[in-house]
């Protein structure tokens, strides 16, 4: 496979953990055979994990799909209408619930979202969360470079946030071990990873055949099932297991370096 993608959280990162020694050696050897090596992520680019730092990765889709860079060249943007951001916004604030929105540079909040996403992963995963760049405002202004947004329910209304936000965005799961009735990611309506993979594998003039997609949470269905083969790691959720085209291993127990050995691509 000439190109590879990488979820972060769940499929190159065990949720506490590090990245696993034998997954950062893997992709040094697929990378020496020839394959590019991508990260697929709901981060923004300012917020990746700095424990990826090792990894030679070629570029990658950020933002839940909004984003995609190869290089270090800019392939593709989509961010969120101003008229759909301010709904987002005053909703939000009206029923009390706590959001975050990110840019390429920087992620916005107000209030106690950092706090009560932190006792969130104390809680739930037991652990911190690495996310950089996390800038506090007293308000937050109406951007007109957001790509992606992170809620919190805190009272656990989750049902009530679909009610009022599905119509005009795709409210997902998150994917970082939180229950899904306090935390959701929120995207446009139409942006995955998988369309954003579409194009960084145009950029270099390739076929979708020639991607390799390796993920775990509700933000990956899409580029799973683009990708010329998609792989589900053994610790992912049901539904994406089910439309893989292999299951592997967890993530801290050599899932990613057993599915490129499968494939060959090691």
């Amino acid at each position: 496979m000439k190109c590879l993608f990488f979820d972060v959280d769940g499929t190159l990162v065990p949720f506490g953990k590090p990245v696993p020694r034998d997954t950062i050696e893997a992709l040094a050897q697929a990378k020496a055979n020839g394959s590019r090596l991508f990260l697929s992520t709901g981060r923004s680019p300012a917020e990746v994990d700095p424990r990826l730092s090792e990894i030679p990765f070629d570029g990658g889709v950020y933002s839940g799909g909004a984003r995609a860079f190869v290089d270090g060249r800019d392939i593709y943007a989509s961010y969120i209408p101003a008229d759909d951001l301010a709904f987002y916004i005053d909703e939000s604030s009206r029923h009390g619930w706590r959001i975050l929105l990110q840019t390429d540079g920087q992620s916005y909040y107000t209030g106690d979202f950092h706090d009560i996403l932190m006792d969130m992963f104390h809680r739930h995963v037991g652990t911190d969360i690495v996310i950089r760049n996390l800038t506090q405002l007293d308000t937050l202004p109406v951007l007109d470079n957001v790509t992606k947004l992170i809620l919190l329910t805190p009272d656990g209304d989750m049902d009530r946030a679909h009610e009022v936000f599905d119509s005009r965005f795709d409210v997902l799961n998150n994917t970082v071990g939180v229950p899904s009735c306090l935390m959701a990611e929120v995207c446009q309506k139409g942006v995955d990873k998988g369309h954003a993979m579409l194009e960084v594998m145009k950029h270099l003039g390739l076929p979708v055949s020639e991607a390799m997609a390796f993920g775990d949470g509700s933000n990956d269905h899409e580029i799973i099932q683009m990708a010329g083969i998609g792989v589900a790691m053994g610790n992912a959720e049901e539904a994406l297991k089910a439309k893989a085209d292999y299951v592997t291993a967890e993530c801290d127990k050599g899932g990613i370096a057993q599915a490129l050995r499968h494939f060959g691509v090691i």
